[in-house]
């Protein structure tokens, strides 16, 4: 069923389109200014690329490295070579593949990208399992899970529509949804072009099969593929955050963070959370934030030899 909605409605939909769908990109830049990584002569795979539009962005604006994408819908994959005439020369491959196959995609990898997959697998231990195999020894797995305690307005929004109409009729879930003035959507849902609507619709009101996480259960996916799992950033309702637990960290650049000692507020909270261990101000973050997402990191120590200020990664790792 998931299959046949990716088919109906690939997303994104503007393949003729050079810009807008930059959010690759800018996670790479913001790797590169804040913990110091260089994403070049690098091998990348996008595990669930879509249309591929995010992945041939990453390519021109790194064009340094060799990038691969895959997905399991056939029609998906046939967008995103379409896509490729408005990027030309850009180092990208693409082919139909599945992830729960992924040890079959002819590794290793430097960084793999899974962005907004994970939470629609029935077997995401596994999946991450397979992810994991392909990847180098200084490699990381880069993904993006939707988050429980944030999602509630949508989940409502999904609920009522679900209440309206049977789970087949799509059709005229999506024009309820126009119709209830359901196009304000959430942040990482941003409208970049016209024919996203209905796309963006079923994926955020209509989808088959999703499951929401919370930073336990996300721990829990990785804890037997990595030693490492890190809270990169968190998506909230109209804006992203770079995760920070420290109290009195020192930001090399001025990116909007978390901000445990602005949102305690107080000298005795803050003495307090001073002295729990880090998976427990992780935990104090998330229920401070309540994310409606999270863009996590996974690796195995090597890695942290790629990056020049390991610590900010080091001081927020999940233990």
């Amino acid at each position: 069923m998931l299959k046949s909605q990716y088919e109906a409605f690939p997303y994104p939909t503007n393949t003729s389109s050079t810009g807008g769908y930059r959010e690759l990109v800018n996670l790479v830049k913001l790797l590169r200014l804040d913990c110091g990584y260089h994403l070049q002569g690098k091998r990348i795979l996008d595990a669930g690329t879509g249309t591929g539009l995010r992945l041939l962005e990453l390519a021109a604006a790194f064009p340094d490295n060799e990038y691969v994408g895959i997905d399991y819908s056939e029609n998906s994959i046939a967008c995103a070579e379409r896509a490729r005439n408005a990027f030309s020369g850009a180092p990208v491959s693409f082919r139909v593949g599945d992830i729960m196959a992924a040890d079959q995609q002819g590794g290793p990898f430097d960084v793999i990208l899974c962005m907004g997959v994970l939470h629609h697998l029935q077997r995401p231990a596994e999946a991450i399992a397979r992810l994991s195999r392909l990847l180098t020894a200084s490699g990381v797995l880069i993904f993006y899970v939707y988050g429980e305690y944030g999602s509630g307005e949508r989940m409502r929004r999904k609920r009522l529509l679900g209440h309206l109409h049977g789970q087949d009729q799509v059709g005229q879930k999506i024009e309820s949804a126009k119709r209830l003035g359901f196009t304000d959507f959430p942040y990482g849902w941003a409208v970049q072009d016209p024919t996203d609507v209905d796309p963006m619709i079923v994926d955020a009101y209509v989808n088959h099969y999703e499951v929401l996480y919370t930073l336990e259960s996300i721990a829990k996916l990785v804890s037997n593929s990595f030693t490492a799992c890190v809270p990169y950033g968190f998506t909230l309702e109209r804006n992203g955050l770079l995760v920070e637990s420290r109290l009195n960290a020192r930001f090399v650049m001025p990116v909007a963070r978390t901000d445990p000692k602005g949102k305690l507020n107080s000298p005795d909270l803050e003495e307090v959370y001073a002295k729990l261990p880090k998976r427990q101000q992780l935990l104090v973050l998330e229920d401070l934030y309540a994310p409606a997402g999270y863009t996590m990191l996974a690796h195995n120590g090597g890695f942290l030899g790629e990056i020049s200020r390991p610590e900010r990664l080091t001081s927020n790792t999940w233990q």
